[in-house]
């Protein structure tokens, strides 16, 4: 009998640069970069196809190719709140909600993507700030 290791790599593991826990969040770090990689789910994917295909590279393609991925709204239904600047916090336009620390930042060119517990994903233009969040459960 023959051992065989099987070695996934995605597109997304290749192309996109990738933090985990950025924001150095004290839960966060009893994670493994592999438990980190698996909250984040497809939408590292999501966003990797979108950035490949996008014609020209802007964040409304970038958004638009990540729904089409999806199939199920994204950012299509936007969600409220800010991104902090300096480490990727999502805070909530709810008061009662409490602010996330990102599971992961990916980042393709000049666009990044940071990825949330509950699906909550935000992209941003890293020129301009300009900013979506959504949900990509």
């Amino acid at each position: 009998m023959e051992n065989v290791h099987t070695l996934n790599v995605r597109p997304s593991d290749i192309l996109l640069d990738r933090v985990f826990n950025p924001a150095g969040d004290d839960n966060l770090n009893r994670a493994t970069p592999a438990n980190l990689a698996e909250a984040c789910g497809i939408i590292p994917d999501f966003f990797c196809q979108a950035c490949i295909e996008a014609e020209p590279l802007t964040l409304d393609a970038i958004a638009a190719g990540m729904d089409n991925a999806y199939q199920m709204g994204g950012f299509a239904y936007p969600f409220g709140g800010t991104i902090d600047d300096h480490n990727g916090t999502y805070l909530s336009e709810w008061q009662d909600d409490d602010d996330l620390p990102p599971l992961a930042r990916f980042i393709f060119e000049g666009f990044e993507l940071f990825v949330y517990e509950y699906g909550i994903a935000a992209i941003r233009d890293r020129a301009t700030r300009e900013t979506k969040i959504a949900r990509f459960d």
